[in-house]
């Protein structure tokens, strides 16, 4: 079996995530021993050019990030993946419903990686000519900043805003039975955060009285894209609202926060979109992180580990997955996105308690060491060949 590993960054994602990710993984892989290659993509590359250099060489493995390259055709017509030896992994860090293009094309070998339990039976059912479909959390990076915390402490929310509004916009301007669709859904996912879109949408179709087949279940629920943008960032503006209407010091950094208003200003600072690999520079200086993903409802976003790898404590929605695998209060802690106020309490005790928040950072940040590094990911990774 060949030893070389081939990472590819074909697309970049927001903040730099995807070649930092590629750069990471590769990295992780040396560790273990392996030959790394690492091909980085633009707009501006001739792609024949670029890619035509790994086309028959034997790989232990391939692998990219919501990748571009299973609908990339050659002249001959034969998908540009065919002509590589090797297993591709296309690691999906969205619901795999914005990715049924990529996820339908005929490659002889793609394999798909997500984030989510939930996540990945629905790869299985909806696109079962796949080679294998596995949950897989992203891995974290430790900072080189090694420092104190600041010395005030205040709730840290990395990541993009967006107006829910924006998303009422595309849905209300769909066409039937899209529309009602998408507003059921909506409304039912806001009612119950940690049911799956899919599931809630499957319900809806027995309400109804309606039969799709599997292709026609899988295109409606790439059509209804909006409904899972929208819920994301309902629930990221209530959570915000609540905090700040209870007087708790809040922090944010990403892009389109200058959109967000709140007659709590006073108690909200923003700071500067950086760069994903900078952010955890940054997140090492803070206290506490607030993530909210009601996208990954069975599964765990990047910023959860991340946070337990630079000791600051994650203030997490709760879903079967993390309550599974981590312990509440001991290595984490959770709030319910069906009950918000249930967040007040633990902000506050966090915010106040310095010896339960040095307790939690070192809890979790033993669990990363032990379970979450990218090095772990990797053999998990290799475990599934």
């Amino acid at each position: 079996m060949e030893n070389n590993i081939l990472i590819f960054s074909s697309r970049e994602l927001c903040y730099l995530s995807g070649s930092f990710f590629a750069n990471q993984i590769g990295a992780a892989f040396e560790e273990l021993g392996y030959g790394v290659e690492i091909c980085e993509l633009s707009p501006e590359d001739d792609l024949d050019e670029a890619l035509s250099p790994y086309m028959g060489k034997p790989y232990r493995l391939i692998l990219d990030f919501n990748s571009k390259l299973p609908r990339l055709v050659m002249e001959d017509d034969v998908p540009y993946l065919d002509k590589l030896n090797g297993p591709f992994f296309d690691y999906i860090l969205d619901h795999p419903l914005f990715h049924y293009n990529g996820l339908s094309c005929p490659v002889k070998n793609l394999n798909a990686l997500v984030l989510d339990e939930a996540q990945a039976e629905y790869v299985r059912r909806y696109h079962p000519h796949l080679a294998s479909v596995h949950m897989l959390p992203l891995g974290a990076t430790k900072a080189l900043y090694q420092g104190e915390k600041e010395q005030e402490c205040r709730i840290f929310v990395p990541g993009s805003y967006d107006c829910p509004g924006k998303f009422l916009v595309c849905i209300e301007d769909a066409k039937e039975p899209l529309r009602t669709w998408m507003k059921v859904l909506a409304e039912r996912r806001i009612d119950e955060p940690t049911l799956p879109m899919e599931e809630a949408f499957r319900q809806l179709l027995v309400y109804q009285g309606r039969e799709l087949s599997d292709e026609q279940f899988a295109l409606a629920m790439n059509a209804m894209y909006p409904v899972d943008a929208y819920v994301r960032a309902y629930f990221r503006k209530a959570v915000m609202d609540r905090l700040l209407s209870d007087r708790i010091p809040i922090t944010v950094m990403g892009g389109g926060w200058e959109q967000y208003k709140h007659a709590g200003e006073q108690y909200l600072q923003r700071e500067n979109q950086v760069s994903f690999g900078l952010s955890f520079e940054c997140m090492a200086k803070k206290h506490i992180l607030l993530n909210v993903t009601p996208m990954f409802n069975r599964g765990m976003h990047d910023r959860i580990p991340a946070g337990m790898a630079n000791r600051a404590v994650v203030l997490t929605d709760e879903n079967p997955y993390l309550k599974q695998h981590f312990v509440a209060g001991k290595q984490m802690c959770f709030y319910s996105l069906a009950n918000l106020h249930s967040i007040l309490a633990q902000a506050w005790e966090l915010t106040e308690n310095k010896g339960l928040r040095e307790q939690i950072q070192e809890e979790a940040y033993l669990e990363f060491k032990e379970h979450h590094t990218w090095k772990c990911r990797v053999k998990e990774l290799l475990s599934f060949l």
